[in-house]
């Protein structure tokens, strides 16, 4: 059979939303330790359902649903698609994720099976939990050999399962937990999760399902860890990271955000400053990190910074100066500050002169 239809770039996609099965570790900022997991759900624990002989769960308190949910859902039109009627949320959307059969007829595993499961169980809410699982059979059926279907089935029930016990798990954790965690109390996390989904999943489904966001999360909470280190100074934290990133896989390599890598410089460089390292540190820090084509792109941002700080205070100055002079009127004064403005900026720089102020300004309490 073929695979299900991807996102169309013409029509909406859910696929931002329906990314929400990550553990996030936050950025470290003025030293916290932060740290988040996401998505953790309320519900009751679910024994895990044999990978062979699973059977179908019902709702089960997965998601709590009303007390009429499952007999609303029995009691609707039989499904072909499951696309038919979709609520509201799902109207006018392309469907995120597929499912194949391989050359035998079994069902491929990939991350897509997993993302064709959360763009139907996003409508838990709209439908009971009971109605959504019809659909998602539905459209296994219609798209999957009877094997494959089958297998398939027994995966989103199991898939089913474990959501629903890692809900339990986090309701418990968050219970009583501090706002903060240190990256040790993280670490812990992703180890009990990583112990819950072997209870659920094979070594090749925890693979399809979770293989790309472990590797992820392990390499973020392995460069916290290595920005949190007092005992090391910025050029080690810059080779350490460094190295971090280059053990990762080619394809999440090219992926690693902007965001990162200005994270890890701003962190560095307040490391640096706090430890009064010297400007060839800093440069050395900066090329482990991003490279020398990069560090001297922001070698010559500095400089160009540093020149307009100066050239700022010397404004300011010149102006606090004018604004004291008894000898002048307001007027005359304003005349001044104006004449001192147009003959040191530029049109352009004057309007990044008003949004300094301006920000300045807000800034006082």
């Amino acid at each position: 059979m073929s695979a299900a239809a991807t996102t169309g770039d013409a029509v909406p996609s859910r696929e931002g939303f329906l990314r929400r099965h990550r553990w996030m570790v936050a950025s470290v900022a003025a030293g916290a330790l932060l740290a988040g997991l996401g998505w953790w759900r309320s519900g009751h624990v679910a024994p895990p359902v044999d990978g062979a002989t699973g059977g179908p769960l019902a709702d089960a308190g997965w998601i709590q649903s009303s007390a009429n949910g499952a007999a609303d859902a029995s009691s609707a039109q039989p499904l072909r698609t499951g696309l038919e009627n979709l609520p509201r949320s799902l109207q006018g959307t392309e469907v995120d994720g597929s499912v194949q059969a391989d050359a035998n007829g079994h069902l491929r595993l990939d991350r897509s099976v997993r993302n064709l499961f959360d763009y139907f169980l996003a409508l838990v809410g709209e439908e009971p939990l009971s109605r959504v699982r019809q659909r998602i059979v539905a459209y296994l059926r219609s798209h999957l050999p009877a094997t494959a279907a089958s297998e398939a089935e027994n995966l989103l029930d199991r898939y089913l399962a474990y959501e629903q016990a890692r809900g339990h798990q986090g309701q418990g954790q968050a219970d009583g937990a501090p706002p903060t965690m240190s990256l040790q109390a993280v670490g812990q996390r992703m180890a009990q999760l990583t112990a819950l989904r072997q209870q659920y999943f094979s070594a090749a489904e925890r693979t399809a399902f979770f293989g790309d966001e472990e590797a992820q999360d392990h390499y973020t909470l392995a460069r916290l860890t290595v920005l949190q280190d007092q005992s090391l100074g910025a050029v080690d934290k810059a080779q350490r990271l460094r190295q971090l990133a280059d053990a990762l896989p080619p394809e999440m390599r090219a992926s690693l955000s902007a965001q990162d890598t200005y994270q890890d410089l701003s962190a560095l460089t307040a490391d640096w400053k706090a430890q009064g390292g010297t400007p060839q540190a800093l440069h050395d820090a900066r090329v482990q990190l991003v490279g020398p084509d990069a560090t001297a792109r922001l070698e010559a941002l500095d400089q160009q910074r540093a020149q307009w700080a100066q050239r700022v205070q010397t404004f300011e100055s010149r102006k606090a100066a004018v604004t004291a002079d008894a000898s002048l009127s307001a007027s005359q004064r304003d005349e001044a500050i104006a004449h001192l403005r147009d003959s040191a900026f530029t049109p352009q720089e004057r309007l990044r002169l008003d949004v300094l102020a301006q920000a300045t300004a807000n800034a006082k309490p």
